[in-house]
């Protein structure tokens, strides 16, 4: 055989090998999460049209490692040369190379059960964590993803070293004469393969994730994408922070089209565009306010059910005595976003988390009831410094930031620290001592029992069919018996409690990009001083109008500098929320959703799950929900970079 044959056969045998192997991680992804398709009947087509992308996506990866060492080891076969110690060389770059590939595709299975999408950019907000890679390892429903790695990965490594040895003895041939005629064109193809397998295909433009896409079914569409692909087009994008929504409108534009929306004439700082004064008119009002922000609480768990019974029996009891909003959406699909959304009135920047090492500075809730004379106090389960939570809420109003080195260590559970019922009997009784001051306070709580790792309390044993619904019991049952305690306290009469999620959770079939039960979360107002309920609320909203809806409830005049409305006085005619990779917008009948990454938009009667996307038949309302929505993040981003979030002249 001649060399260059050899050489050839050698790096067919490790790229046809790893296109096998990431086959096979593709078709565990599709067999893992498949119930999430939704309602379709020709899933063994889309599966197969799936797989097709999917190799094109694959053998784009391969060819981008495979490349260099094809290209020097070719061309030393052209000299008659194949030197035992570059095979070597080649066999190690190989295994770590497509070692790194094979780990992505591993861990990016349970991602995309978790959140609907590929492993992305944003996890580098959360790597430099050490709570992280604690959360990971006490997560027990990972380890067969961890041992799926470790004996593919083995089983590749072997086959590379397999593939070395026999190139280094096989019997090869010199090239001699004529026989350069045939190799030196048969080199040339060889590498202009190649480069054709790093373009991913004919035509002008590189493959791109948008190639992947080929129906009307978001899991299929995003079946074919590889993920290590994924993940550096993600992560490029991430670190050049770059702006997703560029190009569609300028800053000016947007900051006039939010203006408008939130009919401001003329705001009450030119240094801050769309601040405004609310001026009250009636009785101030020093209620207390109890925020409890849910840990991934969808609206969807309250729609479960367990031999019968609701899991969350006293979230509906409730409802049925509060201020109830039915199409209400988490600002982003992470805790940091929940937090700073509902707290400060700000919606994030797709992946890039708002508790920076470096904090922006906001007003909001805590800001303005600390300046007329509220208490703040924070309860978190875990380690106030992840996320960068500490930093940021003590930056941004918060006296007192109670979290895992505040209550017994025999009470911590994991890494997340305490389960939600002791934060809640803790919380109790520092507001009561909080109380005794005679003061008013804004008390937040942020649960965490909801977040794998399941810790499931054994007298919620036989609570529900999985760990997740049994968890879903218990934090129910938690929040009724804090609610219960509360209400023997002598403050609990002057309280106002606000409910909702911090985010939802992927559950069910999805029907879309964006799965809904991610964003749609419940939000709740109670307290013994309404005597107007239940009433329900069908309007858009979300958790950027908590801010100014609590102000008004409370009668206070304020500088309303945030992107959030008062939900009892003011009508927005949608809501925005985001994921890492899409823009969403939301009425009482449609969804919008943005791909800022492939620029390209789909309009969705969400209703009816009507998978067709309406975008060409319904332009003006597309057209309307776009303009919305870009201008609602462009002037978000606007503020936040130039550092606009934080108190004005007249908030100071």
């Amino acid at each position: 055989m001649k060399k260059p044959l050899a050489v050839i056969r050698y790096l067919l045998s490790i790229h046809i090998t790893v296109l096998f192997i990431l086959a096979f991680f593709r078709l565990i992804l599709y067999f893992i999460n498949v119930p999430q398709a939704g309602d379709i009947t020709n899933k063994s087509v889309l599966l197969f049209s799936a797989m097709l992308k999917g190799l094109q996506f694959d053998n784009l990866m391969s060819c981008y490692i495979i490349a260099i060492p094809t290209v020097i080891l070719l061309i030393f076969a052209l000299f008659n040369k194949i030197p035992n110690i570059l095979v070597t060389i080649f066999n190690i770059f190989f295994i770590v190379a497509y070692t790194i590939i094979l780990a992505v595709s591993a861990a990016d299975i349970p991602y995309f059960s978790y959140f609907f999408t590929h492993l992305g950019g944003s996890i580098l907000n959360w790597l430099a964590f050490e709570g992280t890679a604690g959360m990971i390892l006490q997560e027990s429903s990972y380890y067969i993803y961890f041992l799926l790695f470790i004996i593919t990965s083995t089983l590749f490594g072997i086959a590379v070293f397999g593939f070395g040895r026999k190139l280094k003895r096989t019997n090869t041939t010199d090239l001699k004469g004529k026989s350069y005629a045939y190799y030196i064109p048969l080199t040339i193809i060889i590498f202009g393969l190649c480069f054709m397998g790093i373009r991913g295909r004919f035509g002008r433009y590189p493959l791109r994730v948008s190639g992947a896409y080929f129906c009307s079914n978001s899991f299929f569409n995003q079946l074919g994408v590889n993920p290590a692909f994924f993940l550096l087009k993600s992560t490029s994008s991430y670190l050049k922070q770059k702006d997703k929504l560029e190009g569609i409108m300028s800053t000016e534009e947007a900051i006039d089209y939010v203006k408008k929306s939130l009919k401001i004439e003329v705001s009450t700082d030119e240094q801050h565009p769309i601040s405004r004064y609310v001026e009250e008119t009636g009785v101030v009002k020093n209620t207390n306010i109890v925020i409890v922000l849910m840990e991934s609480m969808s609206s969807e768990f309250l729609n479960m059910e367990y031999k019968g019974k609701t899991l969350t029996p006293y979230l509906h009891s409730l409802i049925d005595k509060s201020y109830y909003f039915e199409n209400f959406y988490s600002a982003g699909i992470h805790t940091n976003n929940g937090i700073a959304a509902s707290l400060y009135g700000f919606p994030p920047i797709f992946e890039r988390t708002m508790m920076t090492p470096d904090p922006d500075y906001y007003t909001g809730l805590p800001i303005n009831l600390k300046q007329q004379g509220y208490q703040t106090l924070f309860f978190v389960t875990s380690d106030p410094q992840y996320d960068n939570m500490y930093s940021f809420l003590n930056e941004n109003g918060f006296d007192h930031i109670y979290s895992q080195y505040d209550y017994p260590s025999e009470k911590v559970v994991n890494n997340f620290g305490v389960q939600d019922d002791y934060l809640f009997e803790y919380g109790i009784n520092k507001l009561n001592e909080a109380a005794e001051k005679d003061k008013p306070f804004l008390a937040t709580f942020m649960t965490v029992s909801n977040h794998p790792p399941f810790v499931v309390p054994q007298r919620f044993a036989n609570s529900g069919n999985d760990d997740q619904e049994k968890i879903i019991a218990f934090a129910d049952t938690s929040l009724k018996e804090f609610m219960e305690e509360a209400e023997k306290q002598e403050w609990y009469k002057n309280t106002i409690f606000i409910l909702l999620g911090d985010h939802g959770r992927v559950l069910g079939k999805q029907a879309y990009e964006m799965p809904l039960t991610y964003n749609h979360i419940p939000f709740i107002i109670y307290s013994p001083l309404f005597e107007d309920v239940p009433k329900r609320f069908t309007q858009p909203a979300g958790q950027i109008d908590i801010f100014p809806t609590v102000m008004g409830m409370l009668n206070q005049s304020y500088i309303n500098n945030s992107l959030g409305i008062d939900l009892f006085r003011e009508h927005r005619p949608y809501t925005v929320f985001v994921s890492d990779n899409h823009l969403g917008c939301i009425d009482e009948k449609y969804l919008y959703i943005y791909d800022p990454t492939e620029k390209t938009d789909r309009l969705y009667e969400y209703k009816t799950k009507n998978p067709d996307n309406l975008r060409d038949i319904y332009t003006a309302k597309a057209d309307s929900m776009k303009h919305y929505s870009v201008s609602t993040i462009t002037t978000a981003d606007y503020l936040v970079k130039s550092k606009k979030t934080g108190p004005t002249e007249l908030t100071r």
